[in-house]
């Protein structure tokens, strides 16, 4: 038997603009390359988003129907955790895709969200708390499927549910959480830890993470499926290239996309020389060859200077912006900042009004760059909305 596995897709992601062809190339490619395949399992986020445009929705049920024309061994035996009736009799035609939803598409109960929305269409099967038995050759693979909650909820939902492997069956877990260690966003941290995972699965399957993992797990294989297309632009995944995974019932392979830019992730120290260096690396990159715009994500850390202003790297994005997708991010230390949060401290500490403090710090501002405007003034101007008469001010238009 022939399983494929991949998930992430985002279809939506940066609609209408530059990249918004990225996540449909990917999954157009993920479905079509898998059509030798006996099952076709995602593990959350088809979307990008709750409530795609239609016109996102339309797209991903197209290529979604793709696998409705191919010939599968696999027939679904029963469904548990589930009404049987929710289940089209054309989601079963051709390849079934079996599918869970993410985070970015999980909207409240009672509503129905995009994957939902496909099932309901007759283009896949959906799984929350829920478990597809199938045959395949007269092989037993049970699919068990636990959507995306949220983070705080995850762990009490998966030991609520508690699934239990079919005697007899292959059997797949399949979650959109994070699970510690691996952790989508500290702001969210994980209710599920590794150990909390049950045991006597084949192979534990986990969306949600970008970047792509395999280890042995327990008695079986810990997967984590990675995205089909880059969103964000992060160190892990400049590292590895995009894809998805086929599984036999023992061994994973995973099968690299074509439809993908080039990431390349660069973190710098600030120095004086910091726009040639950043500007530098941008030329190595776009001087090798590309078949899709590559995308060139640029971190500056350090301490300005005293008097030294934030670089200003929009003429580099501009310039080289028609052969790269160019993302700088400064987390820059500054001497002023630090000195902005002393006087608030001391402006606090004498008792000043909110009123008081902002006409100080804006005098104070008016005073460094020597425009010779008088703070009360340019408040009285400000609660008038008078405010071309202040550009004139500070760009010497009036005396």
């Amino acid at each position: 038997m022939k399983i494929t596995i991949f998930s992430d897709c985002h279809c939506g992601y940066d609609y209408g603009e530059e990249r918004g062809e990225d996540p449909f190339l990917a999954f157009q490619e993920a479905m079509e390359r898998s059509l030798d395949s006996d099952l076709i399992l995602i593990a959350g986020d088809i979307f990008d988003s709750r409530v795609p445009k239609q016109e996102v929705l339309a797209r991903a049920a197209k290529i979604l129907s793709v696998a409705q024309n191919s010939p599968s061994q696999a027939k679904l035996v029963d469904v548990a955790g589930k009404d049987r009736n929710e289940v089209s009799p054309s989601a079963l035609r051709g390849i079934p895709v079996v599918a869970i939803h993410g985070t970015h598409e999980r909207r409240s109960r009672f509503m129905i969200n995009p994957v939902q929305a496909m099932e309901h269409a007759g283009l896949l099967l959906h799984l929350h708390g829920s478990t597809a038995l199938f045959d395949i050759n007269g092989k037993k693979v049970a699919v068990h499927g636990m959507s995306g909650v949220p983070e705080r909820f995850a762990g009490d939902c998966l030991k609520q549910w508690s699934p239990k492997p079919v005697p007899g069956a292959c059997n797949i877990l399949m979650l959109h959480q994070s699970v510690d260690p691996y952790v989508y966003s500290p702001l969210e941290p994980p209710s599920i830890r590794m150990e909390d995972l049950p045991a006597g699965f084949d192979l534990y399957v986990l969306g949600h993470m970008h970047w792509h993992d395999m280890r042995n797990f327990k008695s079986g294989t810990l997967l984590l499926t990675g995205s089909t297309v880059t969103t964000s632009v992060h160190k892990a995944e400049s590292e590895q290239g995009k894809g998805m995974f086929t599984f036999n019932g023992t061994y994973l392979e995973f099968v690299p996309l074509a439809s993908q830019r080039k990431v390349v992730c660069e973190q710098f120290l600030y120095s004086p020389e910091i726009r040639r260096q950043v500007e530098q690396k941008i030329i190595d990159v776009i001087s090798q060859q590309h078949k899709m715009k590559p995308i060139i994500g640029i971190k500056i850390k350090g301490r300005l200077p005293p008097e030294t202003a934030v670089p200003n790297f929009s003429d580099l994005e501009q310039k080289y912006g028609d052969r790269a997708i160019i993302k700088i991010n400064q987390e820059l230390k500054q001497s002023e900042f630090e000195k902005n949060m002393e006087l608030l401290k001391t402006l606090r500490e004498r008792g000043l009004s909110p009123e008081e403090q902002g006409l100080r710090i804006l005098q104070d501002n008016l005073d460094q760059v020597k425009c010779g405007l008088n703070a009360h003034d340019m408040f009285d101007l400000l609660a008038d909305g008078r405010i071309d008469e202040i550009m004139n001010m500070l760009f010497g238009g009036n005396k």
